[in-house]
Formats: structure tokens, C-alpha cells, sequence
């Protein structure tokens, strides 16, 4: 597998919308490609990006490359075309079967997360007063206390 490939990555809304236009003119493409080379594996290819995309897995790299499958279609290289798309299908499939732990991941990211932050406001009730007395007393260490007597008696 790539580098990269099936890594979690949360998208912006701006990256999700490229890679599903970017799915979109892969569909549009496959108009002009033979009926025959759309049959089994580029759907379930498409399939299988839309599933993981919409998982927030970063696809991004396969739809690259079945850009690069219907490249080899459009220019008459199925030997190569076929070979590739296999070899993305393969992946796909794989990636697809680490789902349930990738999904398993990004819900411990996100309650760690919302844990993290919930602890934010009980940690600062217990320990800010503290620091702030620690504080207050380190710089007033130098200071003497006196007795100073009172207006009007006299000693």
C-alpha cells in the first residue's frame, strides 16, 4: 500500500466535495468508456471509494489512479488498464476490511478529544487557586510585617 493511502484524515468540507466531484467525472468518463470495462470491477472500485470517502478516509490516491485506469481505457491499453484496476481493487478491498478499525480509531480520537476538553474547567477549579496563592506567596516572601499602632494611642 501507498503511503498515505487509507491514513485517517478528517477533510474539510472543501476536500470532501473535490473528492466527490473528482468521482463524479470518473463516473462521467466511464460514459465514454465500452460498456463491457464497466461492468465488475470499476463500479465496485466506485463503489468502494464512495463507502470509504464517505467514512472520512482520505482517497484521494485511488482516485488518482482509476483516473489513471480510464486514461489507459480511453487510449486503448486494457492490458494495463485491467492490471491496474485489479491492483486499486485489491487495495480497495483491503482498505474496506480495515473499515470497523479505522472507524474504531477515529471514535477514540473523538472521545479522547471531548474527554480532553471536559476536563478543561474542574482542573482549573482545583488547581488554579492553588497556583495562584503559590504564586502570590513567591512574590510577597520578601515583604516584613510590622506592627503599626493606631491613631490617636500613644506607646
Amino acid at each position: 500500500m501507498r503511503a498515505g493511502c487509507g491514513e485517517l484524515a478528517f477533510k474539510p468540507g472543501r476536500e470532501q466535495q473535490r473528492v466527490k466531484l473528482t468521482i463524479a467525472a470518473l463516473l462521467s468518463l466511464m460514459l465514454a468508456v465500452p460498456v463491457a470495462f464497466c461492468q465488475g470491477d470499476l463500479l465496485e472500485a466506485l463503489r468502494l471509494l464512495e463507502r470509504l470517502s464517505g467514512e472520512g478516509v482520505d482517497v484521494s490516491a485511488y482516485v488518482e489512479q482509476l483516473n489513471r485506469v480510464l486514461e489507459l481505457y480511453r487510449v486503448n491499453r486494457s492490458v494495463e488498464a485491467n492490471a491496474l484496476l485489479v491492483q486499486v481493487l485489491n487495495q480497495l478491498r483491503e482498505l474496506d476490511s480495515q473499515l470497523p478499525t479505522i472507524r474504531l480509531y477515529r471514535w477514540l480520537r473523538i472521545g479522547t478529544s471531548v474527554a480532553a476538553l471536559l476536563m478543561i474547567p474542574p482542573l482549573f477549579y482545583y488547581f488554579f487557586p492553588r497556583a495562584y496563592a503559590l504564586v502570590w506567596a513567591y512574590s510577597k516572601r520578601n515583604w516584613l510585617v510590622r506592627e503599626v499602632s493606631k491613631r490617636g494611642s500613644r506607646r
